[in-house]
C-alpha cells in the first residue's frame, strides 16, 4: 500500500515538473515589431520632418527626428502605423496614443491633430500611411468566404495591430529595395493586407464602408460631398436626404464615424484648406476666406486663429 502511494506521489510530481517545463519552453508571443533591418532601410531612405509619397502606390512615410508641436490636417481614407516611436492623434475631444500595437483606421476624410512628444535623431518616429483603395477591397471581398454578419457598432480608429497584418506591411515596405518587383509584387502584397484586415476581428467595419447602402458607406458619400462643395453652405435635411438616412440617424452615424457634427466637420474642412491655401499661394487672406465658403473675413480670422492658435496673416508671412 505504502509502495502504491509512492509511486503514485512520484508520477504526480513528473507529471507537474513536465507541464511546467513545456509552459516555460512555450515561444512568447511575438510583438507587433518591424525588424531593424528594416527600420534601418527606411532610415537610409526617408527625409525627416516631410511626408512622402513612396514608389509604392499609395504609401506614404513620415519621419521625425525631433519633437513636434501639435499639426491639423484632414486625413485621407487610410490605414496608418507607427512603425518606431509614438505619436497622439486628437479626434474632436478624444485623444489616442498610437504606436506599433495599433494600426489607425481612418474610412473617410477625417479632420485631426497630431502631436510627437518624443523624437530624436537617434530614435525617430516613423509613419506608415497606405491610401485606401476601394476598388481593390471591392475585389477582395468579392473573392472571401462570406462571413457571419456582425453588429455595425463603430469601433472608432484605433484598432489591434497584429502580426500577420504586420507582416504583409514590412514585405510591402521591403519592396523598396526592389524596383523591379514593385510593379508586380505591391498590388499583390496590398490585396493580402485588405484580405487580412477584411478577416480581422474589427473587420466589419473595412467591409461596410465598400457595401452600398451601410452606414459608413453612406456617410463616407456625405463626406466626399462636403468636400467636394467647401464653399457652398450645408442644409442638414438635404444632405441627410442625399445619403437615404433621417436627420436623427445621420446626426448619429456622421458623428460616431468622425467624432464631428457635420457643420463642426465642414468648418475643419473649409480652416485646413484655408490654411493649405495661405501657406502655398499668394492670394489675399479675403479671397481664400470666400474660396472657402466663409462670408466674413473677421469671422473667418477668428475661426482660423481659435483653431490654430495664430490668425492667418501669421502663416501668410
Amino acid at each position: 500500500m505504502h509502495n502504491q502511494q509512492f509511486v503514485r506521489t512520484v508520477l504526480r510530481n513528473s507529471c507537474l515538473i513536465i507541464q511546467k517545463f513545456v509552459l516555460s519552453s512555450k515561444p512568447k508571443s511575438k510583438q507587433n515589431v518591424m525588424q531593424t533591418k528594416t527600420i534601418e532601410q527606411l532610415l537610409r531612405l526617408l527625409p525627416k520632418n516631410k511626408t512622402i509619397e513612396s514608389t509604392i502606390p499609395n504609401l506614404f512615410f513620415y519621419c521625425a527626428d525631433r519633437p513636434s508641436k501639435t499639426v491639423s490636417y484632414i486625413q485621407e481614407p487610410s490605414i496608418c502605423i507607427v512603425l518606431q516611436g509614438e505619436r497622439e492623434i486628437y479626434l474632436g475631444k478624444d485623444c489616442q496614443k498610437f504606436n506599433n500595437s495599433s494600426l489607425m483606421f481612418c474610412p473617410v476624410d477625417i479632420p485631426l491633430s497630431m502631436h510627437i512628444k518624443h523624437a530624436s535623431s537617434d530614435h525617430p518616429v516613423i509613419v506608415l500611411s497606405m491610401k485606401l483603395n476601394l476598388v481593390m477591397i471591392q475585389e477582395v471581398l468579392a473573392r472571401i468566404p462570406p462571413q457571419q454578419q456582425v453588429k455595425e457598432g463603430y469601433l472608432g480608429i484605433k484598432w489591434q495591430l497584429d502580426d500577420a497584418i504586420m507582416q504583409a506591411f514590412e514585405r510591402l515596405v521591403n519592396l523598396l529595395d526592389c524596383p523591379n518587383d514593385t510593379d508586380f509584387l505591391s498590388s499583390l502584397i496590398q490585396q493580402e493586407i485588405y484580405y487580412r484586415m477584411l478577416s480581422a476581428q474589427q473587420g466589419n467595419k473595412l467591409r461596410q464602408l465598400v457595401i452600398n447602402g451601410s452606414h459608413t458607406h453612406r456617410i463616407s458619400q456625405a463626406t466626399d460631398w462636403l468636400k467636394a462643395h467647401l464653399d457652398e453652405p450645408v442644409v442638414i435635411g438635404d444632405l441627410a436626404s442625399r445619403c437615404g438616412m433621417s436627420i436623427s440617424g445621420f446626426h448619429q452615424h456622421f458623428k460616431e464615424i468622425t467624432q464631428l457634427s457635420p457643420l463642426q466637420y465642414q468648418k475643419k474642412l473649409r480652416l485646413m484648406e484655408a490654411r493649405r491655401l495661405i501657406i502655398t499661394n499668394d492670394s489675399q487672406i479675403s479671397q481664400i476666406a470666400m474660396q472657402v465658403g466663409y462670408e466674413s473675413p473677421s469671422q473667418f480670422s477668428r475661426e482660423y486663429k481659435r483653431l490654430f492658435g495664430n490668425s492667418p496673416n501669421s502663416d501668410l508671412s
